[in-house]
């Protein structure tokens, strides 16, 4: 007997509720989606893409600890990592359902509320949640020029901008960005076992252009639909980020 996937299990949920819906008016004003074929041409795995411009909350604290984590399931403790002892470093975390999302923990300084907000907007039998986070030097920032997914596979593409003259930031000092980012398709965690992750310098615009020109494509235009939340910085006490 094949055990049926996550997504089939998803799908017909819904196809239950619709059919619900339908008949008794108990669902009514639920919205519609479309989604994009896989294109292996399978029923039961997600599609690979790409999007340029997908919602996303952003974070950046001072803290030499990851700010979000996933708590190993029936822990005792919050689980949360101990102090990083790399300047340099990348973690990330996939949330396809409502089990990982109840296991995300949230350190401080971070905003509990507006995190938890943004998983639960998600309706997991269409999206998945991808958090990364990294170290950054302090007077620059990064931003997400797209991010890219197979069913085993999660890449990104960040640009590298000089934060304001008015920033105050200090030369060889590290902060930490962590983004939740709202993928349009359905992925399963246990199914992921590639990250990659690459920073240039420009802007995404050009970058995209160029791109999608060598695919012979046209440009795709800019949307501004991010959610970028910045919490306020800690005192690290001097210590390594």
């Amino acid at each position: 007997m094949v055990t049926p996937t996550r997504r089939a299990l998803l799908h017909g949920a819904a196809g239950l509720a619709t059919g619900l819906a339908g008949c008794s008016g108990v669902l009514d004003g639920s919205t519609e989606s479309t989604r994009t074929a896989p294109q292996d041409g399978r029923d039961d795995g997600p599609a690979s893409g790409s999007v340029t411009d997908p919602e996303i909350h952003l974070i950046r604290v001072d803290t030499d600890r990851l700010p979000i984590w996933l708590a190993e399931p029936n822990s005792e403790s919050s689980g949360r990592p101990t102090p990083s002892q790399r300047n340099r470093w990348r973690d990330s975390i996939v949330v396809d359902g409502t089990d990982r999302a109840d296991r995300l923990g949230i350190g401080e300084p971070v905003d509990r509320e507006q995190v938890e907000s943004f998983v639960a907007a998600t309706d997991f039998t269409t999206e998945t949640v991808y958090v990364e986070m990294g170290a950054v030097e302090e007077c620059f920032r990064l931003d997400l020029c797209h991010i890219s997914w197979t069913p085993s596979s999660i890449s990104t593409d960040y640009t590298r901008r000089t934060r304001p003259y008015t920033a105050q930031c200090a030369v060889d000092e590290w902060v930490t960005e962590a983004r939740l980012i709202r993928i349009p398709d359905t992925i399963e965690a246990d199914n992921v076992n590639n990250y990659s992750s690459s920073i240039g310098t420009g802007t995404c615009d050009r970058r995209r252009g160029n791109a999608e020109e060598a695919a012979g494509a046209e440009p795709a235009a800019v949307s501004e639909n991010a959610v970028r939340t910045e919490a306020a910085p800690v005192d690290s006490g001097g210590g390594q980020r």
